[in-house]
C-alpha cells in the first residue's frame, strides 16, 4: 500500500493532505476536535482514520445529505395545501 493510501494517518500526513502547514494543523485541531473531528487512536499508533476525518470534512460543508452539515433541522414543516 502506497503512504498516500495509508488509512490512519500522522498528523503530518494529515496535514499535507489537507493543505495546510504541520504548525497550521496544530492550531486548528483543538477546535476541530471539540466539534467532532475524529480523536487520534492508541490501537493504530496514535494516528487518525483518514476516511472519517474526510467524512467529518464533508459534513462540515454540507456535502453529506442528510448528515447534518451547515443546516439542522429545527422541526416539522407545517405547509398548507
Amino acid at each position: 500500500m502506497a503512504k498516500s493510501d495509508a488509512l490512519f494517518v500522522t498528523d503530518g500526513e494529515l496535514a499535507r493532505r489537507i493543505g495546510l502547514t504541520l504548525d497550521q494543523l496544530k492550531i486548528a485541531i483543538p477546535a476541530a476536535e471539540k466539534a467532532g473531528f475524529p480523536m487520534k487512536d492508541p490501537l493504530f499508533a496514535d494516528r487518525r482514520y483518514w476516511p472519517a476525518c474526510v467524512a467529518w470534512l464533508d459534513r462540515r460543508y454540507g456535502l453529506r445529505v442528510g448528515a447534518g452539515g451547515p443546516y439542522v433541522l429545527d422541526g416539522e414543516e407545517h405547509w398548507r395545501d
